[in-house]
């Protein structure tokens, strides 16, 4: 980026003051340093000789800028540290902020960042002071060539910006100049050509009149960058031409690596590599003198792809090394530099005035409380709230119930009402499932604006709700409460414009006699609440003590609900074969519940009560997680084995559905071609066109898609048509009268069906083997692969993971 040393120039007469003719001198020294530093050091003798310690420090200013021009820079640091001590001690404020810019200059130079920005700041801090707008510019300009050499655009924007508007507002031309040499390299750097493009046409000609020659070779490397992008290569190659011999012939080495390689990047997109190699070596070898590591990246870019396109990878390949190096390198120093600055950024807050200080970091710490406060209130909300409704959640309605309990003295009541909604899968089929979740959020408001601010609403989870009365004076309140409750909830919702009717099992219980603890309380306000769901609903009923403890399957429905949370269920792996072989190809994922009291509890159990409750859903992606975790551990995609996994007809009917098993795949890491999904033709049949849709966006994922349980249903060779499926399982119900009397029919109907599904290019498993006639008959008809008890029972993990180590060639 350019940095800002503005001239002020004042052509002065020889009889004119020391520090006039001194000011006429900087108008040109930039140009002829070696001459003007000669007769500068003449007058800062005079100056000291004379005692005019305002000349004298002008002088010293002078000095350190032509030695910063000519690279000069401890030279520019011991100048200027002179100069700045003078400045102080005349008082002249307006010197001590251009000696502040100029030793921001020679610490920026010499990588010592921190000390840049303090020294710009102040200068910016003084000239803002004193009114001095062009002092300002110098250092908002340096300012945002910091940020931006530093990596932080955004920050170098905010500066420039302010720089820009002191420009304009001064109708300086040299300064709009340096602001838009700055804003095309800024733009440049963010890759957006049409700005780059748009400000060069406005301000190009400008840059060239009143700039430096480097200003104008940094202008057009950004314009032809920009045209490139733009696809117009022919007008980049002449913009970069152009202008080449002309930063050649003033030695500008920067403006010559700069141009050089956006016109061999021009000459690489008109596929002319000849004569973009020796531009490309010459701006290496000039990036590296000058130390600009910038354009030495692009380069070995370019360098890289010119070898690519001559078809010399190995060359390509070392010099796209020899980049990634370098950028990695640059990254590691403008993240050092951006911590340099926050550095600097910090310890400048601490050198103002006393009481500035104290005043800043008492609204800083009120600021910085108050934030920590929202966020801790944040955390905590949604810690203790359900996400969906913003209600208490489980854990916390159950904590605050335990608190209330406690603190109940003598005399004094608390009651628990439990809420299930009747009817509330029906909203979810028939509406879908984003209705489903705006009707709990609008029952969840209800249920708030009918009980009091001291009362608290919970969700337990699904459709079901709670309500806490803190404080109740007489067991009748609590009914006429809960009707309250009830009737709000009976009053028609809107759904997408739709009325929708819904009514609610309400159960009550009352502390302390129908429970002196959280648990119990909950627990009968369950029990009435099951009691009336049973007996049909819609209708509010209160704990008594003669209702006993709730029935077989209340009491398996709500363990069922917590069994996920306390780690109940696991995963058994039956493995399925190939015949041709025989070999293990994969597992089949079958969840087992491990009731704490029960025992192992088969899926025919639980799973019907699981689909009832619509438990199913958490169970589903739970098993799909884990089944894809237990498969990456096992090391499917080496082995080639794939894990197949069933999926709930609830499960499958989710809008998200293939969402979830993104999110479970992407979460293991396991590759999608070795999950399989098995789903039934009845599943498939309950909406066609949902199940098209699941079906083309997994199979574009890579995940393999099987009909399980084939011909049990109504319509097979239809669904078997219209969907492609990777394999077919035969239900075992066929394969158990493979060895009976009628073999035959079976044995041709099975025929049938394999060769179909082969037809189809379909895999081929059969259910149920378990004896060795079964698997004969099967390896005559041509199955693939086969699963059943002959082969493997369905094993704990463990077990199935010795299957994988121990197969053996002949697994019957």
């Amino acid at each position: 980026m350019t940095r800002s040393v503005l001239p002020d120039p004042a052509p002065a007469p020889q009889d004119a003051t020391l520090l006039a003719r001194l000011q006429a001198l900087e108008a040109g020294m930039y140009r002829t340093p070696e001459v003007s530093r000669g007769e500068i050091r003449t007058l800062l003798a005079e100056a000291q000789r004379t005692k005019d310690l305002h000349a004298e420090a002008h002088a010293h200013l002078l000095l350190a800028g032509c030695a910063l021009y000519t690279g000069q820079l401890p030279e520019v640091l011991s100048t200027l540290s002179t100069c700045l001590t003078l400045a102080v001690q005349v008082q002249d404020r307006p010197l001590e902020a251009r000696v502040l810019n100029g030793l921001g200059l020679g610490y920026d130079r010499t990588g010592q960042y921190s000390r840049a920005l303090e020294a710009y700041l102040q200068s910016l801090r003084i000239t803002q002071e004193i009114g001095d707008r062009t002092g300002s510019f110098r250092a908002l300009n340096n300012l945002a060539s910091l940020y931006s050499d530093t990596g932080n655009l955004t920050q170098a924007l905010a500066f420039h910006e302010q720089a820009l508007q002191i420009a304009e507002a001064l109708r300086e031309p040299v300064m709009l100049a340096s602001s838009m040499t700055h804003l095309l390299l800024i733009h440049d750097r963010l890759g957006h050509p049409d700005d780059v493009l748009a400000l060069a046409e406005e301000h190009l000609n400008l840059i060239q009149e009143v700039g430096p020659p480097r200003w104008t070779s940094t202008a057009q490397e950004c314009v032809a960058s920009a045209l490139l992008a733009r696809g117009r290569a022919p007008e980049a190659l002449s913009v970069a031409l152009v202008n080449l011999d002309a930063a050649r012939a003033r030695q500008d080495h920067e403006g010559t690596c700069r141009l050089a390689t956006a016109g061999a990047r021009a000459l690489l997109a008109l596929n002319r590599p000849d004569e973009a190699e020796p531009l490309l070596h010459e701006s290496l070898t000039l990036s590296r003198e000058v130390g600009s590591r910038p354009v030495e990246i692009r380069a070995l870019e370019s360098l890289a792809a010119l070898h690519e396109l001559r078809g010399e990878h190995q060359q390509a390949l070392t010099v796209a090394r020899q980049h990634f190096v370098l950028e990695r390198q640059l990254h590691a120093h403008e993240v050092d530099a951006r911590s340099h600055l926050l550095t600097a950024e910090i310890r400048l807050e601490l050198l103002n005035r006393e009481a500035e200080i104290e005043r800043l970091r008492n609204v800083e710490l009120a600021r910085a409380n108050q934030q920590l406060q929202e966020t801790q209130q944040v955390l905590l909300h949604r810690a203790t709230h359900d996400p969906l409704t913003g209600v208490s959640n489980r854990a916390h309605f159950h904590q605050v119930t335990h608190d209330t309990l406690s603190s109940l003295s003598d005399g004094e009541l608390a009651a628990l009402i439990f809420i299930d909604l009747d009817g509330f899968k029906r909203v979810n089929d028939t509406l879908g499932h984003p209705a489903g979740d705006n009707l709990l959020q609008q029952v969840a408001r209800r249920l708030q604006g009918a009980v009091r601010s001291s009362d608290l609403v919970g969700r337990m989870g699904g459709d079901e709700f709670t309500v806490l009365l803190r404080r109740v004076t007489v067991r009748q309140d609590v009914t006429l409460v809960a009707q309250k409750l009830a009737d709000a909830l009976a009053e028609p919702f809107t759904l997408g414009g739709q009325n929708v009717n819904l009514t609610a099992s309400v159960g009550c219980a009352v502390a302390p006699d129908d429970g002196r603890d959280a648990e119990a309380l909950q627990q009968h306000a369950d029990m009435a609440m099951y009691r009336v769901k049973r007996s049909g609903g819609n209708r509010v009923l209160h704990f008594e003590s003669g209702m006993g403890e709730p029935g077989e399957q209340e009491l398996l429905e709500r363990d069922l609900r917590l069994a996920l949370d306390r780690g109940e269920l696991l995963l058994h792996y039956q493995g399925r074969y190939a015949l041709r072989g025989p070999a293990l190809v994969g597992f089949e994922a079958l969840i087992r519940w491990q009731h704490p009291q029960r025992g192992l509890i088969p899926p025919g159990v639980f799973i019907p009560v699981a689909e009832d409750t619509r438990v199913i859903l958490q169970i589903g992606e739970w098993v799909l997680r884990e089944a894809c975790t237990q498969a990456v551990t096992w090391d499917f995609a080496r082995r080639g084995l794939s894990m197949s996994v069933n999926v709930s007809p609830l499960q499958f009917e989710l809008p998200h559905f293939v969402d979830t098993v993104c999110a479970a795949l992407s979460a293991s890491g396991l590759p999608a071609q070795h999950l399989i999904l098995e789903i039934t033709e009845s599943l498939v049949m309950r909406d066609l066109e949902r199940a098209q849709s699941h079906i083309h966006a997994l199979k574009a994922l890579g995940v393999q898609i099987a009909m399980d349980d084939f011909g049990t249903g109504y319509s097979s060779l239809s669904v078997l048509e219209s969907l492609p499926f990777d394999q077919l399982k035969i239900d075992r119900s066929f394969t158990r009268h493979l060895s009976g009397e009628r073999r035959g029919r079976v044995a041709a109907l099975m025929t049938a069906m394999i060769h179909l599904a082969q037809t189809l290019d379909m895999t081929v498993t059969v259910e149920g083997v378990e004896e060795h006639t079964q698997k004969d008959l099967l390896t005559e008809l041509g199955c693939d692969h086969v699963q059943g008890f002959l082969l493997a029972r369905p094993v704990p993990s463990a077990q199935a993971g010795a299957l994988i180590a121990n197969a053996s060639p002949d697994p019957s």
